[in-house]
């Protein structure tokens, strides 16, 4: 059996290969999130376990300091061979990262000390600094790696990051330690492992001879490009954030802490979708038009079929959950209206945002997402403002994110000449049914929604006989 050389820049995997080292390194950052959404919030109080939800919230958009940048490589270099590229002007553009996350590091922590937070929640947001310096660098060299189809590098680093924090967050469970503060210590530490990891790999572009003269309009240009894509992915990230920035402020870190539970059990399958979204770019990037559209449409089938099937673990979630933690059971009434986002952000994530990318609309996936999250700002202010109703916000997010899927639908449907109207509204009565039967019913509406999803699928059948006949195509061809 051929080693492997996990600081190798050879592009020696398929698409096979990568896949099985994302599905790997989410397969730790799985039982790393089950510890931190299930047994963590055991172990810690409401209030220290709100305080660690609000360190991975605002360290989350920390990526802003960017400008898109790395989304501006990504783009550009999208498809490429490593060896192909022009490792002067890309150490060039690192220079240029790390000094300009060094001064905004600085206004940053200038700006957390002239707050008059209490001393906990400064030095939380000093830690929040200090983890955006980190990740910042890191993406930067692993945006690089997966465009160029290395991907097995940006999921080695995910994996070195989630691993050591679940053998560092395992023993200080072990060790009974209560205290937010050293599980926030210990996952800034895994995020420098992490960028020690990719730096190495990244020997041949730190070890060329800068070249700033061709880095700096490239800078300009990626910074235009990807600022868009930056835009887009955080409006898409603010439709979930807003409604939570607004509960902590306006109702508390309890309801806040509540709240964030019951979304950290949705983030399992999103953070899976996500690993394989960027194993699926390159190669499908490669792809002519024909080639390009046929993929669209058996994945968009695939989903449309798929995805809604997750409305069946509600039940299943909710009891054992609310037997695992009491304390925490407004968190899983509240999984009724989310779990939808579960659906309508992985198509998003994975069909949409990648062909959205690959055909260079950009600027087209900046507006769709800026106006789900001005629609969701509006619900939310409306929601928790004015109503004090964390439930009406909810559903203010799920309200947004089908608004956009719809609007998604018929942007590539323009593109790929496919009918969207049938399954956009199969698709809603589905989501309608189930947070309602959900909402109200709780445990006893398992048979309701077995029944919908069984209407679903008979709406959906077109959809139904095509993923049929991928599945018999793949198995005859084994």
């Amino acid at each position: 059996m051929k080693s492997i050389n996990i600081f190798s820049t050879e592009e020696t995997e398929g698409i096979a290969g990568n896949l099985a080292f994302a599905i790997v390194a989410q397969g730790v950052g799985l039982v790393s999130s089950f510890l931190t959404s299930l047994v963590l919030p055991k172990f810690l109080g409401v209030e220290d376990y709100a305080y660690w939800q609000l360190f991975l919230l605002y360290s989350s958009y920390s990526g802003f300091a960017l400008l898109g940048l790395n989304d501006g490589i990504y783009l550009r270099l999208g498809g490429k061979r490593y060896d192909d590229l022009p490792y002067g002007e890309l150490k060039a553009q690192q220079v240029i990262v790390f000094l300009s996350q060094i001064i905004v590091a600085a206004i940053c922590l200038g700006a957390v000390f002239f707050a008059g937070f209490d001393s906990y929640r400064t030095l939380v947001f000093v830690l929040v600094v200090a983890m955006g310096l980190a990740t910042n660098l890191t993406q930067c060299l692993r945006y690089v790696f997966q465009c160029t189809n290395l991907t097995r590098i940006s999921s080695i680093a995910d994996l070195i990051t989630k691993a050591s924090f679940l053998l560092c967050m395992g023993t200080l469970l072990v060790l009974g330690v209560r205290h937010s503060l050293l599980y926030i210590l210990c996952y800034l530490i895994c995020q420098i492992l992490a960028l020690s990891y990719v730096l190495i790999c990244a020997r041949k572009v730190l070890g060329a001879k800068a070249c700033f003269t061709g880095a700096f309009s490239s800078s300009i240009a990626d910074v235009s490009a990807g600022l868009k894509i930056m835009i887009a992915y955080y409006a898409d990230s603010l439709i979930v954030g807003f409604t939570r920035m607004f509960t902590e402020w306006e109702l508390g870190l309890s309801v806040f802490g509540r709240l964030s539970l019951s979304f950290s059990l949705t983030n399992f399958v999103l953070g899976f979708i996500g690993q394989v979204s960027m194993v699926a770019f390159p190669v499908l990037k490669r792809l002519d038009n024909s080639e390009q559209r046929d993929k669209y449409v058996e994945i968009r089938a695939l989903l449309h079929v798929v995805l809604p099937a997750a409305y069946l673990t509600y039940v299943p979630v909710r009891v054992l959950m609310g037997l695992w933690l009491p304390a925490y059971e407004e968190s899983f009434i509240y999984l009724a209206l989310t779990m939808p986002l579960c659906v309508y952000s992985c198509k998003a994530n994975f069909l949409f945002n990648t062909y959205m990318k690959m055909g260079r609309n950009e600027g087209a996936l900046c507006i769709i997402n800026i106006c789900a999250m001005l629609v969701n700002a509006a619900f939310t202010i409306v929601g928790i403002n004015i109503f004090h109703s964390v439930e009406l916000a909810t559903c203010g997010i799920i309200a947004s994110v089908a608004i956009r899927d719809l609007v998604f639908e018929y942007f590539l449907s323009r593109r790929f000449n496919e009918p969207f109207i049938c399954s956009c509204i199969a698709e809603a009565m589905i989501t309608i049914c189930f947070m309602a039967t959900s909402w109200t019913l709780g445990v006893m509406s398992l048979p309701v929604v077995v029944l919908a999803l069984l209407g679903y699928l008979l709406l959906s059948k077109n959809d139904v006989r095509a993923v049929a006949d991928l599945i018999k195509g793949k198995l005859s061809r084994e």
